[in-house]
């Protein structure tokens, strides 16, 4: 639960400054790049809150980890999560952060399984239709799940749509057995 807070105030606090600084793309590109050479890398998390490396050489991997998204109010942010020794919840960051800058977009990220690969004119079809019925835009990142036998299963961040035929199934399983689903 803590660290659910912290997450979400440094998100947030990195957001807020990002947004007077005009930075909000660079720092969410920044934040990408960061978490996907962690993601290659988690040796990188043990060499930045090594005790024997200086605060210097910290801060020079850290720009050097950015590369070309290197702004000054990533590297200090991140570098604060250094010293605070909060390194561990980056990712968790990452994906707040996006999450806020979807709200300051009215974008709704959404997670679809489908049973079946989905051909790109199927995607932008469902797409149009979920933008409609939300009335927000939308991210859509589409998985393929054959358990899901056929349908499609859409995830936002706070409701679950099941229009699969498993889902159908487990159902129907539950009212021929009189099992609440």
């Amino acid at each position: 639960m803590r660290d659910t807070v912290a997450v979400r105030k440094y998100a947030r606090a990195l957001f807020a400054e990002a947004q007077v600084k005009n930075e909000v793309l660079a720092c969410q590109q920044g934040l990408e790049e960061i978490a996907r050479i962690i993601r290659l890398r988690d040796s990188l998390k043990d060499i930045l809150s090594h005790p024997f490396i200086t605060p210097g050489e910290k801060q020079r991997m850290i720009h050097s980890a950015l590369g070309e998204y290197a702004t000054p109010l990533l590297e200090k942010f991140l570098f604060l999560l250094v010293v605070k020794h909060r390194l561990d919840l980056l990712l968790l960051i990452v994906q707040e952060f996006q999450a806020e800058v979807d709200r300051a977009q009215n974008v709704q990220a959404l997670r679809v399984r489908a049973a079946f690969p989905m051909p790109e004119v199927q995607q932008q079809a469902l797409k149009t239709k979920l933008e409609r019925w939300l009335h927000a835009k939308v991210r859509m990142d589409v998985q393929v799940d054959p358990q899901l036998i056929g349908g499609l299963v859409i995830q936002t961040r706070d409701h679950v749509l099941d229009q699969s035929l498993k889902g159908q199934l487990e159902k129907l399983e539950g009212v021929l057995y009189g099992h609440t689903v």
